[in-house]
């Protein structure tokens, strides 16, 4: 039996550094021209130098000016993380067992985000008889969740309350006023502490997954084997939005309120067959499979959405009077069979040749089958020639593979369907309504379907040698590939006029050139000592070689400006949005009053694919004692933030109030100066201030500014460990290990190009397209300790 417990409490990793000399206000005033101390609702900190003044607040108050500098930082909450796992285990001649639980909550930095979960597994094994063997393993899973919005979202708690005016108590003023609206300085934005409780998702999943292996031993080099699988999970959601919610929410109910209730169901089945043959002939071992798999999956979605609530802060869907609902389903299946030979000299002449053939449901039968082999070959020059082997040299492969890898398209694809239609005709005051007295209508979608499509397919070349040195102290892994990917499925735009504005097809080729190696070795050994170390480095290039007709780029995500595109010619992924304008030189055209101008195309303005990546460990081994880090460093990489930008454009960023904002006369000061030319060429000479600086008119007149480069070294994590003696468990008499570790993750982050936020963030999510950032995502610096015992 062992038993492991493991506790976790974490604080905000990386967080905006603030200014907290001005208050809120534009031009330097707090309130408007003619009573500069009364309230105006404005998100900006452009007003006064905070001193004590007297002014009224947002409830009609008089109080002193001040600064709040933990207004936002006091939304947040420390994470906390409990995580506990039982196992039981044995084994004899005949069977063997594995039966395990573990229990694990979270709470999140952002209050109302928490999770629970259970999960419970089994694994069982016995032969049966000498030549047949029957092992079987299970899991459920339960996973709740409750949380809050995030992201690019409106009532994402720090989405907006992350600029909250300097001046701004957030967590001291009311939340709501006495008829229940909402307080806060901008009248279409979400308090972030009522958006906690009021704009609120629930989630459920319930997960079984499993399979039964049987093997059967024909010979002593003839064996079978077969695979069965499940993995069938539910999934319930729940998105409420209470009435007076001001954004989109779950439900876009434009103040109304909403709920949203889905469910889906997901099926996979699996069948996975081999019979493999061994044998040796003299100097040569042959290998040989032959094997067959069988894919079956299926998915069923459901939902009902419930706008205009009846009683406010009651979350069910009969608390609503207007109703939509929606349901959809898949199903997709897929078969292949696979040969695998491998041919072996001696001990250091290996030869593998690989074939498989798959079939899928989603092409069309014409394109159904998809053929891809692939060749290996390796050669141990220091087996072939032992004279090679020495004090330096311990011991050296090389190796070579070419492969193929097709893949199907997605489901569906290959045609084109009808989806429910809507009614507008550009005037919102003619209020034109769809279904028109209870009847639906129909159209096609605006994507276009294609049964023309093929399987895409990936050729890599692998060329790599694997050395050790010193008797085994140091060794390196050293990799070299080309990978080139053909037919690959995008949406193509198409124009308008053929009642489309995209079609699927095969529309892109993708070339990737990389190199990577692992080099790590024993730098210390003594009879106590032991010091470990190890270095991986990855570097690569994806260039779009080529994309469909007529298309020189295709949208990989994002929004009108800026997303992130595959271009032809260019490296896969680069952001796009409009520009500076500038002249012939590269030079930025500066108008009259000192700012810049933004393009009206857009163009490429970022590359969010890194130069390298490296990753840096160290273990150290003193008797019972551990000690072991891990360094991350990305060189290069660029992200447009939408946050750093937001936190600079309303005045809170720390940069922001670099300068004095005041001259000594009490006018606003002109610091700054853009670097570039008028339109006649002459330079420009025209100050500006801090707030045009920083402002939509100046750095951030085109999505160009928000540019950021996100370089980053991070100590990501380090832990600490003690394996107690086993003679001093022997008295315990029922422990047989036990260790005590403490660690820590995402320790330090630095970030010379990217401030206030953890570089780490991508608003496409887990995705192709990278580099776009919008709606802080807070990142946890996390502590924790951990006891592992085995009985």
């Amino acid at each position: 039996m062992s038993f492991t417990s493991n506790t976790t409490i974490g604080v905000i990793n990386r967080f905006p550094e603030y200014q907290n000399e001005y208050a809120q206000g534009s031009q330097g005033i707090y309130g408007s021209a003619d009573k500069p101390n009364d309230w105006v609702a404005r998100a900006t900190s452009w007003g006064p130098r905070i001193a004590g003044q007297k002014v009224k607040n947002i409830l009609g108050e008089e109080v002193a000016l001040q600064a709040y500098p933990n207004n936002v930082r006091d939304i947040l909450q420390s994470s906390a993380a409990f995580d506990n796992n039982i196992n039981f285990s044995g084994a004899d001649e005949k069977y063997d067992y594995r039966v395990s639980y573990g229990n694990n909550t979270q709470d999140a930095l952002v209050p109302g985000n928490k999770l629970y979960k259970n999960t419970f597994s089994v694994n069982l094994g016995g032969k049966i008889t000498e030549k047949f063997k029957i092992n079987t393993s299970f899991s459920y899973i339960n996973n709740r969740s409750n949380r809050t919005q995030a992201g690019n979202q409106g009532a994402n708690p720090l989405w907006r309350a992350i600029y909250a005016p300097r001046s701004y108590d957030v967590t001291g003023l009311p939340v709501t006023d006495a008829a229940g609206n909402q307080v806060w300085y901008s009248n279409s934005e979400e308090n972030p502490y009522w958006a906690i409780d009021h704009v609120t998702t629930k989630q459920e999943l319930n997960r079984f997954y499993g399979n039964l292996n049987l093997k059967y031993d024909f010979t002593s080099w003839l064996a079978a084997d077969l695979k069965v699988g499940a993995d069938v999970y539910t999934n319930s959601f729940v998105g409420f939005d209470d009435k007076g919610v001001r954004s989109n929410g779950n439900t876009s109910s434009a103040g109304a309120g909403g709920i949203i209730e889905t469910n889906d169901l997901t099926r996979n089945l699996s069948s996975y067959f081999t019979l493999t043959a061994n044998k040796t002939y003299g100097d040569f071992n042959l290998s040989a499979t032959l094997g067959n798999e069988v894919l079956s999956n299926y998915y069923k979605y459901s939902a009902a959405t419930g706008r205009s609530i009846t009683l406010p802060g009651f979350s069910n869907l009969k608390n609503f009077t207007t109703f939509n609902a929606e349901g959809r389903y898949e199903q997709i299946r897929s078969m292949g069979v696979f040969g695998d030979v491998s041919v072996g000299y001696k001990s250091y002449l290996n030869l593998n040749l690989k074939a498989r053939n798959d079939f899928s449901s989603t092409l069309v039968k014409e394109y159904r089958s998809i053929f891809y082999p692939a060749i290996a070959l390796s050669f141990v020059p220091t087996e072939a020639f032992p004279e090679l082997k020495s004090n330096f040299l311990t011991s050296a492969k090389i190796r070579a593979n070419v492969g193929e890898v097709g893949k199907s398209a997605n489901s569906y694809q290959t045609g084109t369907y009808y989806v429910t239609a809507g009614a507008s005709d550009g005037f919102s005051s003619t209020a034109v309504n769809f279904p028109y007295n209870g009847l639906a209508g129909y159209t096609y979608s605006n994507a276009a379907g294609n049964a023309a499509i093929t399987p895409e397919f990936t050729r890599e070349i692998e060329l790599g040698t694997e050395l050790a040195f010193f008797n085994n102290r140091l060794s390196l892994d050293f990799s070299v590939y080309k990978r080139d990917s053909r037919n690959l499925i995008f949406g193509v735009p198409v124009p308008p006029s053929s009642g489309f504005t995209t079609q699927v097809k095969n529309a892109g080729k993708l070339s990737t050139k990389g190199l990577e190696f692992l080099l790590a070795g024993t730098a210390v050994k003594t009879t106590n000592f032991t010091w470990d170390a190890s270095l991986n480095f990855t570097t690569f290039r994806s260039v779009v070689k080529e994309l469909a007709p007529g298309v020189s780029m295709i949208s990989l995500g994002g929004f009108t400006s800026p997303n992130v595109q595959a271009v032809a010619g260019q490296q896969y992924g680069l952001i796009y949005s409009n520009m500076y304008l500038r002249d012939d030189q590269g030079r930025m055209i500066i108008k009259a009053n000192g700012l810049p101008q933004a393009t009206a195309q857009v163009g490429q303005v970022g590359n969010p694919n890194p130069k390298f990546t490296a990753g840096l460990s160290n273990s150290f081994t003193y008797k019972d004692f551990n000690f072991s880090f891990l360094l991350d460093f990305k060189y290069k990489g660029d992200i447009l933030s939408r946050t750093v930008g937001d936190l600079r454009i309303n005045g809170v960023a720390k940069e922001t109030a670099e300068f004095d904002r005041f001259n000594a006369d009490g006018t606003v000061s002109k610091p700054y100066l853009f670097e570039g030319v008028h339109a006649d060429g002459t330079p420009n000479t025209t100050n500006v201030s801090a707030q045009d600086y920083w402002g939509l008119s100046g750095k951030y007149v085109a999505w160009e500014g928000y540019v950021l480069d996100a370089t980053y070294l991070k100590l990501r994590e380090a832990t600490f460990s003690y394996n107690l003696p086993s003679k001093l468990l022997e008295r315990t008499k029922f422990i047989s290990r036990l260790q005590i570790s403490v660690y820590g993750r995402n320790l330090l982050t630095y970030a010379p190009h990217f401030p206030h936020l953890d570089p780490e963030q991508n608003v496409l999510g887990v995705s192709n397209a990278r580099g776009l950032e919008f709606g802080i995502q807070p990142v946890a610096r996390t502590f924790g300790a951990t006891i592992r015992a085995t009985f």
